[in-house]
């Protein structure tokens, strides 16, 4: 990627438990797998062993600071931001890599690269604080009770644990957590990482061939490859093998003029179109340019995520705070560089499969 961080492969930083764990594995010939048992078949059935679960992550502080824009500007990208996001997702890959290597492996299989994303802790507190206000009103008290105005921070928790007290005795209850303090289901997880902070993690299968063919990539490095066990099954078969998993991003800062609409009109929002447009495009040419590099002639398995990385200091004001403040959007685009294997014949005929199972849920991370 043109915007990027270094090149992978970079200097070794495991730490020493990590070094430990993988040595005890190739050791006593013992590996961990979160392959599912008919992937782990399907892997062994192209000659393939698994040797270990391998992972990376990296603890990113991310500064996101909108450019200062004159009105009528149209959107640009925000490189540094771009820069650091890539940054960070690939220290995490490159670690997960630097373990794969040192357990001997020729790739990694069902790659997921996750994104922990802090949650600000006031936003945090202005979403209790409102669900109190919901019980509160709900079981008789008024709304000028609950409505503190611009110093509720400082005031609210104390007053609603006074309400929450007095209304458990009236009802003859042991005092116990008040629901708002309760997690909700659908509720998204919260990660105490500290503002503007978010943890990146890597984690996959690592293989080895059993009859000792080479499958490693130009660089010499073990191929990566978010394929599941049953795609990567159906690619070999068809003739095709992983160098890499590739990825492309883009920040991109869209100022409020962008996002005004004629009142009472339907009509297309033509800069923010191309403002989206051209930031796709960027992080599509940066993930070509990356499956390039590795000598592939196609990428199998492309998503693409879109993710709002929010800068608005007022969460009373969250709905509308883009009208004012404008949003900064980041295109992440990935996908498995493959390449044709020497010597390999026709693709197999596909054939119709109806499955009765129910489908899995897509676990969480990166894409859409």
């Amino acid at each position: 990627m043109t915007a990027g961080g270094p090149p992978r492969g970079a200097a070794s930083d495991l730490p020493a438990h990590a070094r430990e764990r993988i040595a005890a594995m190739r050791e006593r010939k013992l590996f961990t797998s979160d392959l599912s048992v008919n992937e782990f078949l399907l892997v062994r059935e192209v000659g393939f062993e698994p040797l270990g679960l391998v992972m990376g992550t990296s603890i990113y502080q991310i500064a996101a600071t909108p450019p200062a824009l004159e009105h009528g500007q149209p959107g640009c990208e925000m490189t540094d931001m771009t820069r650091a996001l890539y940054h960070a997702r690939e220290l995490a890959m490159n670690r997960m890599e630097e373990e794969a290597d040192e357990l001997g492996a020729d790739g990694i299989v069902g790659v997921r690269l996750e994104v922990n994303l802090t949650t600000d802790p006031t936003r945090q507190q202005w979403s209790r604080y409102r669900r109190w206000q919901d019980w509160a009103r709900g079981v008789g008290y008024t709304v000028t009770s609950t409505v503190l105005g611009a110093n509720w921070a400082s005031m609210w928790e104390q007053i609603a644990w006074q309400q929450w007290a007095g209304w458990c005795q009236s009802m003859g209850w042991a005092l116990q957590a008040p629901p708002w303090s309760l997690p909700r289901p659908g509720d998204s997880p919260m990660y105490a990482l500290g503002q503007n902070v978010a943890e990146f993690i890597a984690v996959g299968t690592a293989v080895r061939h059993s009859r000792g063919e080479s499958f490693k990539n130009l660089r010499g490095k073990p191929f990566q490859s978010d394929l599941t066990g049953q795609e990567f099954w159906t690619l070999l078969q068809s003739g095709y093998r992983p160098v890499g998993f590739v990825m492309g991003n883009c920040v991109y800062y869209i100022p409020p003029s962008l996002l005004a609409a004629p009142t009472f009109q339907s009509v297309e929002l033509g800069p923010y179109t191309h403002a989206l447009y051209d930031a796709r495009e960027l992080a599509i040419e940066r993930l070509q340019d990356e499956a390039e590099a590795l000598g592939a002639t196609g990428i199998v398995g492309v998503t693409v995520a879109e993710r709002q990385h929010s800068f608005r200091p007022m969460p009373w004001n969250v709905g509308n705070a883009a009208l004012s403040v404008g949003e900064i959007i980041e295109l992440f685009v990935i996908g498995t560089a493959v390449v044709p294997m020497a010597g390999a014949g026709a693709a197999p005929r596909p054939r119709l499969v109806m499955t009765a199972n129910d489908p899995l849920p897509k676990p969480g991370g990166e894409g859409e």
